[in-house]
């Protein structure tokens, strides 16, 4: 029997697999993805600073800013601004 706790590591390694894959079949290379990840994550740590943007720092805007990027952190700034929770 699978227990939950290892059913959701294991999960988020196939859906990081699948996105990878995905990724590369569109034409991006994983050395861009990667800078693309972090340049996202060292803004979402800097946008923390500003006085009218506070996004929290948890696993999801985390997960939101590793996958999307740039575009991820534009998204969590759009939402804040716009008053929906994360």
């Amino acid at each position: 029997m699978v227990e939950v706790l290892y059913l959701g590591p294991v999960l988020t390694i196939i859906v990081l697999a699948i996105l990878v894959y995905i990724a590369i079949k569109g034409g991006k290379s994983i050395v861009s993805l990667a800078i693309n990840s972090v340049i996202g994550l060292v803004i979402l740590v800097v946008i923390n600073f500003l006085p009218f943007i506070q996004i929290p720092i948890n696993i999801w805007t985390i997960l939101i800013t590793a996958l999307g990027g740039i575009p991820g952190i534009a998204l969590l700034i759009l939402l804040n601004l716009l008053g929906i929770v994360i």
